[in-house]
């Protein structure tokens, strides 16, 4: 079974696609900034999984520790097969011009930096081993097509993460590492529901009939991601769950064929 390190994988995203590994027997490596999260996680984990599940607090903007972290996946497991950068901070209610400083060095600092400097570190030892896997996590209008308010520094990080990952994808054309990204739709996230507590009730309701048709669980779309990072071979590639034809198949079912879902009555909004 393959070694896999996703960075932020207590909860959310990572933690969806860290249970899949799992479920498949493979050993998956956690991170998060709280040892609290990590123990609780990983006993959790090690109670259901095939695979062997382990943890390390990692602030990723610091490459000291993602370096650390691979050598503690390396130790463990002799081998990193899968480098998943995926921690990444979202805060998406204001103009570039109103964000505060605070959650600029956030975004920037996890996502931008974060990323750069685990895919440095993942490339580095991929090299000396051989062969590897990268996979960084995009978000919404990444690549500037659609622009969606209020989102523009979260974005702006993206899109950073997007270039980034096509200069590694050339530079390593010619060694057995497979890079590529993954866009995981919208996914409703702790994260996720923190930023709709801001919304007024009258902006959720007018919000709410088109958030149903694009948003998912993350138990929903993650059991797919995983399955399609196993079986590409290929760099370059972008594995994007919410594809615009998907969109496009909702909205029909949703406004022509009456079909309505209903995402958030589990969460009482």
């Amino acid at each position: 079974m393959s070694c896999i390190v996703i960075t932020g994988s207590t909860k959310g995203v990572g933690r969806g696609l860290a249970n899949e590994f799992a479920k498949l027997g493979h050993n998956v490596v956690i991170t998060s900034r709280r040892q609290a999260d990590i123990a609780s996680v990983t006993e959790e984990m090690n109670n259901k999984s095939k695979g062997r599940i382990i943890g390390q607090v990692c602030d990723i903007s610091d490459k000291n520790q993602l370096e650390a972290l691979w050598d503690l996946a390396k130790t463990e497991f002799n081998t990193v097969d899968y480098w998943i950068n995926n921690a990444g901070y979202a805060s998406g209610q204001s103009k570039v011009h109103e964000v505060p400083e605070s959650l600029i060095h956030s975004m920037i600092d996890t996502n931008s930096l974060g990323t750069l400097f685990g895919s440095q570190v993942a490339i580095t030892g991929f090299r000396k081993q051989g062969s590897g896997n990268l996979y960084n996590m995009l978000g919404g209008s990444f690549d500037g097509k659609r622009i969606t308010p209020g989102m523009g520094v979260y974005s702006s990080t993206k899109a950073s993460i997007n270039i980034m990952t096509k200069y590694l994808v050339s530079e390593n054309k010619n060694t057995n590492i497979t890079i590529g990204t993954i866009s995981p739709g919208v996914l409703i996230t702790d994260n996720w529901l923190n930023e709709q507590k801001r919304l007024s009730a009258e902006e959720w309701k007018k919000s709410k009939p088109m958030v149903n048709m694009i948003c998912d669980h993350v138990e929903t779309a993650t059991p797919w991601i995983v399955e399609q990072i196993l079986l590409n071979k290929k760099s370059g590639k972008r594995i994007a769950w919410l594809t615009t034809w998907k969109i496009i198949s909702r909205v029909f079912q949703t406004k022509i064929l009456g079909r309505k879902r209903d995402l958030f009555s589990r969460y009482g909004i």
